[in-house]
């Protein structure tokens, strides 16, 4: 058995059930908190601390998404181990229904992430930027024009192609 926070906590992040916690397993995330399901050793003192009642048993019926929730994200929060701010808000926020669409996860974008400089109206890229584009601190040169080079394709990834790569879904083959 595990401890499970679950959507109450959501915008509410009241946080006193991280000052209880003996083994420092509460993860925090910009609008909610996790407990880690293999480093909980199920005490149960967090349970009563929490002033949004967001925190359950994982025995209870239908948390197995919120148990999903609590261990993909606590892989990837940061551990929290003392109060923190807590929403201005979170009064408000404490007892409204639906609030898991609200849920900020934070997660990184899929990889390779090709990253677009922006430039102010009427300045354009270095000429180095100009020759190629950059994917993942890689800077990758253009195709050369000419009569016989084929313009690059951006096709939806079907199959594990050995030519060409993948950015962000699409297939760049030259």
């Amino acid at each position: 058995m595990t401890y499970v926070v679950t959507e109450n906590c959501i915008n509410c992040k009241f946080q006193d059930c991280v000052t209880v916690c003996p083994v420092d397993c509460f993860y925090e995330g910009e609008n909610f908190l996790v407990i880690h399901p293999d480093e909980c050793i199920d005490c149960g003192v967090c349970e009563p601390e929490c002033p949004a009642d967001a925190i359950r048993a994982d025995t209870e019926p239908g948390l197995e998404t919120w148990l999903a929730i609590n261990a993909k994200y606590a892989a990837r929060w940061p551990v929290i181990t003392e109060i923190g701010t807590v929403p201005a808000d979170a009064q408000d926020w404490n007892g409204r229904p639906g609030k898991a669409a609200f849920l900020i996860t934070g997660e990184a974008p899929a990889e390779p992430q090709a990253r677009k400089p922006v430039y102010p109206s009427g300045d354009e890229a270095p000429a180095a930027q100009r020759e190629g584009y950059e994917v993942d601190g890689a800077m990758v040169a253009f195709p050369e024009a000419g009569a016989d080079t084929a313009p690059v394709e951006l096709l939806p990834r079907d199959s594990e192609e050995d030519d060409g790569f993948e950015v962000d879904g699409l297939r760049v083959t030259p």
